[in-house]
């Protein structure tokens, strides 16, 4: 496996130790493809929702769908700072 860096998380914005995820399955279609920074938190995240999300796992097309789909939801860490912070203000 290769080693974590710092760099920012692809979802979450935050700056942390990263892994490269790539888009689509790497032990259906190989190492090349695009791929991804993300945050452990996110990287976890993203396969819990694809496990729930996934008809076929071996469909291309599907996948992609289903990362542009979560790509574009809210971020955890946001979700949960701004729960933080309208708890305060109110």
């Amino acid at each position: 496996m290769k080693e974590a860096k710092k760099d920012f998380c692809e979802k979450c914005g935050n700056y942390f130790y990263t892994h490269s995820h790539h888009i689509l399955p790497k032990a259906i279609y190989g190492k090349k493809g695009k791929t991804a920074e993300l945050c452990p938190n996110c990287h976890t995240h993203f396969h819990e929702y694809s496990k729930q999300k996934t008809t076929d796992p071996k469909d291309a097309v599907e996948a992609e769908k289903i990362w542009a789909t979560w790509l574009k939801t809210i971020a955890i860490t946001f979700t949960i700072a701004a729960i933080g912070w309208f708890a305060a203000v109110a």
